[in-house]
């Protein structure tokens, strides 16, 4: 690739901006770019900051679904604090691990080692990725009877 090439990346601004008018799953470029030592799902990437460009666009509604499904799993042990944050990222926003880092205000490492279930963040950092899909950090029964016991 030379310089007359390059097209230039979406901003994390362009980003937020996309995500407040409702249309997270669509960025405006379509172009592919290799990257390296990058994962498989990151080397099939339709832009710099999108993860796959399998992912399909979804509603609103849907995102809301695919949210509380994730959630559900979190609450009830499926998913890892960890795991349901990568599945967030990439299913609700479809975003490389360093374009959400650059939209939540941490660093990518954070993020990794979050999503990693690796180190021991304070709720603030926690509450700063989990803020984009409506989320944050709170408690919960301990006890398996007595967390069955609010969902009846």
């Amino acid at each position: 690739m030379n310089n007359t090439d390059y097209i230039p990346a979406e901003s994390v601004e362009d980003v937020i901006a996309r995500m407040k008018k409702g249309n997270i799953q669509s960025t405006p470029m379509d172009h592919s770019l290799s990257h390296g030592t990058e994962s498989t799902l990151m080397q099939e990437s339709s832009s710099p900051e999108r993860v796959s460009k399998n992912i399909t666009p979804t509603s609103p509604s849907e995102r809301k679904n695919k949210i509380n499904a994730i959630v559900k799993q979190l609450i009830f042990g499926q998913l890892s604090q960890g795991n349901a944050l990568k599945k967030l990222r990439i299913e609700i926003l479809g975003l490389k691990q360093d374009v959400f880092a650059k939209m939540v205000g941490v660093s990518r490492k954070t993020i990794s080692d979050i999503e990693n279930d690796r180190g021991h963040f304070k709720a603030d950092i926690l509450d700063k990725v989990f803020k984009p899909f409506g989320l944050k950090i709170g408690l919960i029964p301990s006890s398996p009877e007595a967390l069955k016991a609010l969902f009846d």
